[in-house]
């Protein structure tokens, strides 16, 4: 039955449409299924895993240029390559499973199996008939460039139409750029025009603001990459390649939002690599040089944090002196050189440096000493006693100043004592309390100040488990900035820790935390550029989340330009975009509900220097970590990793958001 379906139905059409077969590869696929389940999956699956491109010669004259266009509908991601030099042929290039359909579709062309392509109206009447006569058919036409981009964008709707109202759909293509759409059901005519109907709705609504731009390829390399990035970024979007040209379809705001994301890749391409960067690119290729003094005391800790590098990023560590033994080099290499991750390995011992050097003590000895004693101390700064302690004992003027972790330098001040062993020294001792200078991260300039968020302070509740001393008791009197008296003492609300007023407003103005704990206070706000997150659900499990479906989140990062904030204000920087997963358990939604607050607080991203390409100026993330692939490990950024969601909720918290 054919139909004009003009402003009355409320269709957008221009004169007549006609309707054209709504998934042209659908019956393809149906043609196919009987030697497909001859195949297991792993066969499907081990071929394609095999043959991620394929480029097959087509032999142009044994087809119609329409037949040709039609292969665009089965496979969007083909490309279609015209050959100058052989006349009468085409490349077509895709992935195993695009090239094999096309294969059986131009067979079918060839034995005059493909009816349901080239069927007239009065064929099909008899094909759909059937022997008992019981099947009804209903037929339409649309522009066939609309119907494209209603089968790309609508699946689903047109799945939940055949399934409820029980109907198939086939398609064809004609001449004059419509396409017909057949209806089809064997349970009775009501069913039929139900369906009618809403295919009517759903179709017009789907179609109603589109628009069309096609934009010149400028870089057909990663064409196919970039057309699966688009529709799998922009649901209500058809990308694809037409000619020398990258076709959009679909409606404005979606098309405005794909050519900003092509510029932002296009300028981000250079910027940022895939992950696994060349290590000539990298800046720390020759290994990163640290203070050889402040590694020996801090090597009881980082031992542990460096074999957790080496076992997570497949790597060996090599440790060189440098300038006479004032520096010490160290250097990741990769343990196959096939799979290189030595500058994720480096950027994470930076980290654990930064972390450990933020929890450094300096006491100074201020006990009342003879003569004697104070010989006894020149002779441990020249000699090697105090090696294994883990600290550093230097003079400055007149005064021995012990430098080390916390449970260090208590150990270190007993074992000094036991040296100098004398009864009247002890009592003396006792007598005198030990000021404690402030740490090194205080100490140091105020642009080191963005690494005290990662401290760690594991040494405060051992210390007040133990009985308070006479030197802890005179020390609660000290603010613990100044090293003086409180004036005007002021207790913080959450961690009850004690500062003079003048002192805490000052170290608050650099941070809302407490320099001890690193409690915060507030609301922190970041420097993040302008972007948007978004989260979808998909049903599939990642590794270690057995019976659980996976959350997607992708942000969007739009291009600008730099603020007071960053390092180099009024530069201009590129936008990008990542995408992260949780698993979908109630853990996951936890985190997610973090991560938006972070967001919001745009705290998760920065523009900075990358740490995986060296680039100055880029969009990078901001110490909270995300898991950007679904699987591969912790070495692949990716699951399973069963301490994850542990560790990022502590990296939140560390910011205030818990």
């Amino acid at each position: 039955m054919w139909m004009r379906l003009d402003q009355g139905t409320g269709v957008r059409a221009r004169g007549l449409v006609l309707l054209r077969s709504i998934e042209f590869f659908l019956t393809q696929i149906q043609k196919q299924a009987e030697s497909f389940r001859k195949k297991t999956h792993f066969d499907i699956l081990f071929s394609v895993q095999i043959f991620l491109t394929v480029s097959a010669t087509l032999n142009t004259s044994m087809f119609t240029e329409q037949q040709r266009e039609n292969i665009t509908m089965i496979c969007p991601n083909l490309r279609r390559e015209r050959n100058p030099g052989i006349d009468g042929s085409e490349t077509l290039t895709g992935d195993y499973t695009d090239i094999e359909k096309v294969y059986h579709y131009f067979k079918d062309l060839i034995a005059g199996n493909d009816q349901c392509h080239d069927f007239s109206h009065s064929e099909s009447k008899s094909e759909v008939g059937g022997e008992n006569g019981l099947n009804t058919e209903e037929m339409l036409q649309v522009p066939s460039a609309l119907y494209e981009y209603f089968c790309h964008a609508c699946k689903e709707q047109i799945k939940e139409l055949c399934e409820r109202l029980g109907v198939s759909i086939k398609s064809k293509d004609g001449d004059s750029g419509n396409t017909s759409v057949s209806l089809i059901s064997d349970t009775s005519p009501t069913s039929i025009q139900a369906a009618k109907e809403l295919f009517i709705r759903t179709f017009q609504k789907s179609v109603g603001n589109l628009e069309q731009e096609k934009i010149p390829l400028t870089n057909s390399n990663q064409l196919n990459e970039t057309i699966m990035k688009l529709n799998a970024l922009f649901s209500n979007l058809l990308a694809k390649q037409e000619g020398n040209q990258l076709l959009l379809r679909g409606p404005k705001n979606e098309i405005l939002a794909a050519k900003k994301f092509l510029v932002e890749e296009s300028g981000n391409s250079q910027a940022e690599k895939n992950m696994n960067i060349s290590s000539e690119l990298y800046k720390y290729r020759n290994g990163i040089e640290v203070d050889a003094s402040e590694f020996k005391l801090l090597e009881a800790i980082l031992s542990k944090e460096i074999e957790d590098i080496k076992q997570n990023f497949d790597t060996v560590v090599e440790k060189k002196d440098s300038s006479h033994g004032q520096k010490m080099v160290i250097i990741f290499r990769p343990r196959f050189k096939i799979f290189d991750m030595s500058s994720h390995a480096t950027e994470s011992f930076i980290n654990a440096f930064q972390n450990a050097s933020a929890m450094l003590r300096e006491k100074v000895i201020s006990w009342k000493l003879s003569e004697d004693h104070k010989k006894r101390l020149n002779m441990l700064l020249d000699g090697k006693q105090l090696e294994n302690l883990h600290i550093k004992l230097k003079k400055k003027g007149d005064k021995f100043v012990l430098s080390g972790l916390p449970n260090h330098l208590h150990a270190a001040e007993k074992h000094i004592m036991s040296l100098l062993d004398t009864e009247d020294f002890a009592q003396a001792k006792n007598r005198t309390a030990l000021a404690s200078d402030l740490s090194h991260q205080e100490a140091s300039s105020v642009s080191e100040m963005k690494y005290s968020s990662r401290q760690k302070n594991n040494f405060s509740s051992k210390q007040q488990a133990k009985p308070k001393t006479e030197d802890e008791e005179q020390e609660k009197d000290v603010c613990p900035i100044c090293m003086d008296s409180f004036k005007n003492k002021e207790v913080l609300t959450k961690c009850k820790h004690a500062f003079c007023k003048s002192c805490i407003q000052q170290a608050m103005s650099y941070k809302r935390a407490c320099p001890i704990c690193n409690t915060c206070y507030g609301l922190v706000q970041g420097d993040q550029p302008d972007g948007t997150m978004s989260v979808r659900t998909i049903l599939t499990e990642l590794p270690g989340y057995p019976r659980c479906n996976t959350i997607e989140i992708t942000y969007v990062m739009y291009s600008g330009i730099q603020t007071s904030n960053h390092p180099n204000p009024g530069k201009f920087y590129h936008g990008t975009s990542r995408k992260a997963y949780l698993p979908d358990n109630k853990e996951g939604q936890e985190i997610l509900q973090l991560l938006r607050r972070a967001f919001d607080q745009k705290l998760i991203f920065t523009v900075g220097q990358s740490r995986t390409t060296g680039a100055q100026g880029v969009i990078t993330w901001n110490d909270i970590h995300h898991k950007t692939q679904m699987d591969g490990g912790p070495t692949s950024f990716g699951y399973p990793d069963p301490d994850y969601l542990q560790r990022v909720r502590s990296e939140l918290k560390a910011r205030g958001i818990e």
